[in-house]
């Protein structure tokens, strides 16, 4: 690979790396390539490369720390530099996740800030730690469920040295900045049309995973305030004849799973309508397709969730929307907040679900 020679300027060396800072290559805080590892990557002489650095620190973009580096400065003024905001999703792609990327990356902007994404496995992969310790603040969707995030890096997160907001899980529990649905809000609404629609026979097509032996459903809340509602209505015995729980490979999508319990359920179903996730319709809708049942008038659906395509889906959906935009723009209004005082108590804000009317929900004969 032919190396790109900057003339053996100081100057050109010197624009070269504030770029890099500009762009965000080179972070508030972090470390710089040795001298030594610049002279060979950007093909200049080590002398050169040294007064370029040395012309940086001069005017306060560079610190210099004897036998440990040269550092990015973290007191860069904001119109010099842009600050960085750190969008950190897992990284399994999701609709959903590439939509908040999205709706986060125009809020920052909007704002003056550069957006970066972070893809993350669990919560002891390495990047999450770079990302905190690299951007003037985070974003951040779950990788796993906070009860299992490892002490010492809630502790981080909770010393507010920077701003972490969490978006769509209730981490406020566990002392860190939220913004979030209120689940238990998000199903009753659901549960309350449905009724008002004549049905009582709801069934709820739920993800779970098999531990010790029990099923354990991903979204608790959900269930709990469904099967609730379920026993209310119609008593204990019908809870397992309207709980569909699908235990997913953990290298798949759930469609493919939840389409094939539902085609084992055949044509004579034990109930009028369904309620599920957005990540689940496929699965659900496809195995109603191919039983020869026809939705709304054989089956109703109401679906949660948020997707920016839903609009087109067809028949129109009835579903309940937490918006994903909404969540990020109030998360980084925590972020600006959390800047200005770092002593705050925990920050906190629900977002307000919205009911979409659409045409797969029937209204039952009285």
């Amino acid at each position: 690979m032919e190396k790109r020679t900057y003339g053996g300027k100081t100057a050109d060396i010197r624009e070269h790396l504030l770029r890099q800072i500009e762009m965000g290559n080179f972070p508030r805080g972090s470390v710089l390539p040795s001298e030594r590892e610049l002279t060979e990557r950007l093909n200049a002489s080590y002398m050169t490369i040294r007064k370029a650095i040395g012309a940086l620190v001069e005017e306060k973009y560079l610190e210099r720390i004897p036998r440990v580096g040269t550092f990015v400065s973290s007191q860069i003024p904001e119109h010099k530099v842009q600050r960085q905001l750190g969008i950190v999703v897992p990284a399994w792609t999701a609709p959903e996740n590439s939509d908040f990327v999205m709706y986060a990356s125009e809020a920052a902007e909007h704002e003056g800030w550069l957006p970066k994404m972070v893809s993350v496995r669990h919560w002891e992969d390495k990047a999450l730690l770079d990302a905190w310790s690299s951007f003037d603040a985070l974003v951040c969707f779950a990788p796993q469920p906070v009860n299992q995030m490892p002490q010492d890096l809630l502790e981080k997160f909770k010393s507010h040295e920077k701003p972490v907001v969490f978006i769509g899980v209730p981490a406020h529990h566990f002392g860190l900045d939220t913004v979030v649905g209120s689940m238990e809000l998000e199903i009753g609404i659901i549960l309350d049309r449905l009724a008002a629609a004549g049905h009582t026979r709801i069934a709820l097509i739920e993800q779970c995973t098999l531990m010790n032996d029990q099923q354990v459903v991903d979204v608790p809340t959900f269930y709990s305030v469904w099967r609730k509602k379920i026993v209310e209505t119609l008593g204990e015995p019908a809870v397992a004849d309207l709980q569909i729980l699908v235990e997913t490979p953990r290298f798949e999508l759930p469609h493919r799973a939840i389409y094939s319990k539902v085609r084992s359920l055949g044509r004579k179903l034990p109930f009028t309508a369904i309620v599920t996730r957005i990540p689940f319709l496929w699965g659900v809708t496809a195995a109603l397709t191919d039983l020869g049942l026809r939705v709304p008038e054989d089956v109703s659906i109401v679906s949660m969730g948020d997707r920016q395509e839903l609009e087109f889906y067809r028949p129109e959906l009835t579903y309940l929307k937490v918006p994903l935009r909404d969540h990020a723009i109030q998360a980084f209004e925590l972020v600006k907040e959390r800047l200005e005082n770092p002593a705050l108590p925990v920050l906190y804000t629900m977002i307000t679900p919205e009911f979409v009317e659409g045409k797969t929900l029937r209204t039952l004969k009285k």
